[in-house]
């Protein structure tokens, strides 16, 4: 009985924390929930998930709601999935750091795009905090996670 709860919680661990990471928002720290793309990012290609795919595009969604953006994270999202998945050159599930230089290209193309389209001193440093912000918290999450779901 025991272990079957545990096989639960590992199953269902990267969909509470991708949610609660989306609901803990904060204007600082983090706005709109965007620290929700980390298990989004880790949950999707390093250590892919069973199901996770509708569920990330579903959350990337909801980050595109609060975040005001029109489909933003929601097309950077489906675009790396279409490429990560077309190609076969780069395996990023067996990337060494958990895939930390693989989620900053990532991030840091939407911290660019993000720069650009509100470019002011304000937008330069609110895309430089959140960048830093978000590569920083990648490796607790991802190591949480990897803890919690692995065997």
């Amino acid at each position: 009985m025991k272990q079957t709860i545990v096989k639960y919680l590992q199953i269902i661990f990267p969909f509470l924390i991708t949610i609660a990471l989306w609901r803990l928002s904060s204007p600082w720290i983090n706005p709109a929930g965007i620290l929700a793309i980390i298990p989004i990012f880790y949950c999707s290609f390093i250590r892919p998930v069973p199901y996770f795919t509708v569920f990330a595009i579903l959350l990337c969604f909801l980050i595109d709601y609060k975040f005001d953006t029109v489909m933003f994270w929601t097309s950077l999202y489906c675009a790396y999935y279409a490429i990560m998945n077309i190609q076969t050159i780069i395996d990023l599930t067996h990337t060494k750091k958990y895939g930390i230089y693989a989620f900053m290209i990532f991030f840091g193309i939407a911290s660019i795009s993000m720069i650009i389209w509100n470019f002011n001193l304000i937008g330069i440093l609110g895309g430089i905090f959140m960048f830093i912000i978000t590569c920083a918290a990648y490796i607790p999450v991802a190591f949480l996670t990897k803890v919690v779901c692995d065997d």
